[in-house]
């Protein structure tokens, strides 16, 4: 009776023990349970965890493959930039010279190198006509004497794209008053006018042209005399390289 009343006051404070500081059974088991069964997600965060770390290292791999630009590369291309290719436009002082050469020999061929002044410059040609070659006295109607001049210059410019022009009328210090030119102004603007019309008409675009009148502002003499003053009445067409 002893021993049975012991083991049954063993198992009471056992029991009690259990409840007291431990979980229900049916808590543990179910505890037990859901451990089991959640093991996935475990297995899933760490797949996860893989991936990224892969991402990761990809995408430095990917970024390191990047070919930087190649210096000798960029060298070249900006050489190519700044140096005139064979057969650009540009135009050095020793083509300046053969063009001044050339239609010098031009206007001696067809007689009128004694009217018709060629200035050669290291960067531009002066083409310089009296104005008894392209017009009559007082008058800004062109004269067929000046076109195989003009014709020749129209060809010069067609063949280098960016060559421009400038267009001056010159008069001498006489006044003159009429009824189509009340001033030297006026005459010398229309005849630097008409030049520059005939040259658009040929073929030059109108924005390598300028025009300009100067009246007897810049004589090329002194007026002096009637020679002098002849050789300031011209009309000038300067060639020169535009931007």
């Amino acid at each position: 009776m002893l021993s049975r009343f012991l083991r049954q006051r063993t198992n009471r404070e056992e029991s009690a023990l259990s409840t007291e500081f431990g979980l229900p059974k049916t808590l543990k088991g179910f505890l037990s349970q859901n451990e089991d069964t959640n093991w996935w997600m475990i297995t899933l965060s760490d797949l996860t965890l893989l991936l990224l770390g892969f991402l990761v290292v990809w995408y430095v791999i990917d970024k390191k493959n990047v070919p930087a630009p190649n210096s000798l590369t960029v060298s070249a291309k900006t050489a190519q930039k700044l140096t005139p290719a064979p057969g650009s436009n540009q135009v050095d002082p020793d083509e300046w010279q053969a063009f001044g050469e050339e239609m010098q020999r031009f206007v001696g061929e067809i007689g009128l190198d004694k009217e018709v002044l060629i200035e050669s410059a290291p960067h531009e040609i002066i083409v310089s006509l009296r104005d008894t070659v392209p017009f009559d006295s007082g008058k800004a109607d062109l004269r067929q004497q000046a076109v195989p001049v003009l014709a020749k210059v129209v060809a010069m410019v067609l063949s280098r794209r960016l060559l421009s022009l400038e267009v001056s009328g010159h008069t001498d210090s006489v006044p003159i008053s009429t009824s189509k030119f009340p001033s030297n102004w006026k005459l010398s603007a229309a005849r630097a006018s008409r030049v520059a019309r005939y040259l658009i008409e040929n073929g030059i675009d109108p924005s390598r042209i300028s025009v300009r009148g100067y009246a007897n502002q810049k004589p090329r003499v002194t007026d002096s005399s009637v020679e002098n003053r002849s050789a300031n009445r011209r009309v000038e067409i300067r060639l020169y390289h535009g931007a």
